[in-house]
This record gives structure tokens, C-alpha cells and sequence, in this order.
């Protein structure tokens, strides 16, 4: 019966704390925490390091173009062929010798690295040319809203050159049937 409580404990949603939460209460009483790991550790049997270092893309063999003359898009159309190319070529050695295949995945592993090395280069000039475009579209926006207050000035600045106008028009036409009604020439109209 035991067993299916603590069973039923660790299925539950909101499952118990393990059993170490006792050894944290108040602060004077906790345990402090291990200090970092500095330099190199091994975790999950592999070799780590706590120091970044920047990979060295100068090692490699298949991209050597750099430089402010050089069309990083094509490039990475270019690799992309190549890996394209060489998952192929994987694919084929997989099928007839599986013994090569480790070789062909590194090439794949350092095309890829490439590839990510040449977006990082790129997103600079990607933020750029974002940006040119989203203002370019907001000063777009702004003149055609300045183009429709520009458009409904000028209708409502002839509406008013046309209301004096009809105005004093309507005026005249006025005083002409009072005067006829006085005349006694023609009755004048209520609903006009």
C-alpha cells in the first residue's frame, strides 16, 4: 500500500518535493551552493570547457573567401549546393560502404558550421536592410495619410468657396420672390 502513495505521488500534477528540501530552511542553516567550474569538466562523458572560444573557420578547407568584396549570398548558395552535394554522396556511401560514412558526416559538420559563420556575417546587413524597409514603408504610409488630410483640406476649403457663393445666390433668388409677393405678381413658395 505504500508503494502506490509514493507511486501515486509522483504521477500527481503537482508532485512532493525530494527529500533534500530539508536541508534548505532558514538561511543561516542552508548549505551554500558549490562555487563555478572553472576551465574544463567533464559532463555525460565528454570533454567541456567554461572559456568561449570563437571556432577558427580559417581551418577550413572549403571556405577561404572573406573580405568586403565577396557576395556572402552567393556563398551560401554555394555551400548549400555542396551540401546538398555531399548529403547525397552520404546517402550513397551509407548504401555501398558504411565503414566511410564518418568522414562524409564531418564534411557535412563543417559545411554547416560555414553556412552558420556566413548567416552571422550576414545579419548585420539583414538588420539593416530590415530596418531601410521598414521605414521606407512607414514613410510611405506617412505620405499617403499626409496626401488624404492634403485631399480633404482642399474639399472642405472648396465646399466653404462654394457655400458663400450658393449662399448669397439663394439670398437673391429670396429677395426676388419677396419682392414679387409684394408686387402681388407671384405667391411665394412655403417649402422653398
Amino acid at each position: 500500500r505504500r508503494g502506490r502513495v509514493s507511486c501515486a505521488g509522483a504521477m500527481a500534477s503537482f508532485p512532493p518535493p525530494p527529500d533534500f528540501y530539508k536541508l534548505y530552511g532558514r538561511d543561516e542553516e542552508a548549505p551554500k551552493p558549490p562555487p563555478p567550474v572553472v576551465g574544463s569538466y567533464t559532463a555525460f562523458g565528454a570533454e567541456h570547457s567554461t572559456e568561449f572560444v570563437e571556432p577558427p573557420f580559417g581551418q577550413s578547407m572549403m571556405y577561404r573567401r572573406d573580405g568586403p568584396g565577396v557576395d556572402l549570398r552567393e556563398e551560401l548558395k554555394s555551400l548549400n549546393k555542396e551540401l546538398l552535394e555531399r548529403f547525397i554522396a552520404l546517402t550513397n556511401d551509407v548504401i555501398e560502404n558504411p565503414s566511410a560514412y564518418e568522414r562524409r558526416v564531418e564534411e557535412i559538420t563543417l559545411l554547416f558550421n560555414n553556412m552558420h559563420h556566413l548567416l552571422n556575417a550576414i545579419r548585420p546587413s539583414q538588420a539593416y536592410a530590415t530596418l531601410e524597409h521598414v521605414l521606407i514603408e512607414q514613410l510611405k504610409q506617412k505620405r499617403e495619410r499626409l496626401q488624404a488630410v492634403r485631399d480633404a483640406a482642399a474639399a472642405a476649403e472648396s465646399a466653404l468657396e462654394k457655400t458663400p457663393g450658393e449662399l448669397a445666390k439663394a439670398v437673391q433668388e429670396a429677395t426676388k420672390r419677396a419682392e414679387e409677393a409684394r408686387a402681388g405678381a407671384a405667391p411665394m413658395a412655403v417649402g422653398d
